[in-house]
């Protein structure tokens, strides 16, 4: 019976313990995917971190757990993977002027000459058309006749 008791008395003094590794994991393991949807799987396409079953996702998941429980910030964590992978890994990447530029410049360039053609066009439109065909002159009669002879 003094077996029991202790057993007993063992688990009552070790649930606090237990219920405290319980809600800390369950804290780590949220903040571990609140930062594992702002990341991208570098596998599957368009797909966060935190729903990916890649394998890479899950080593990834498991280093950002690992970096939390060293006492990392998510800011430190997301400028690890930034650091080591680029802007890529950013589901919502930050905005670069330069890829602004990259992105507008084709439609820029079409409208340009989708412009350049409405004006050439309306000024042709605008353009008199002659009435009758222009009057032959002597000279060219006198080529018409050679050429007909030739035949």
């Amino acid at each position: 019976m003094k077996s029991w008791a202790w057993l007993v008395v063992l688990m009552v003094l070790a649930s606090p313990a237990w219920g405290v590794t319980v809600v800390h994991e369950s804290v780590l393991h949220r903040r571990e995917i609140a930062i594992a949807k702002k990341l991208r799987c570098t596998v599957c396409q368009a797909e966060s971190l935190a729903v990916s079953q890649a394998g890479i996702a899950r080593d990834m998941r498991k280093l950002i757990r690992q970096k939390l429980r060293a006492g990392e910030t998510p800011a430190q964590i997301r400028a690890y993977f930034v650091k080591r992978y680029g802007d890529y890994i950013l589901l919502k990447p930050p905005f670069d002027p330069l890829g602004a530029i990259l992105w507008i410049w084709p439609f820029a360039l079409a409208a340009a000459f989708g412009g350049v053609a409405i004006a050439v066009m309306r000024r042709r439109s605008r353009a008199p058309m002659p009435a009758t065909a222009p009057e032959l002159g002597p000279e060219d009669e006198a080529r018409i006749e050679a050429l007909t002879r030739q035949e």
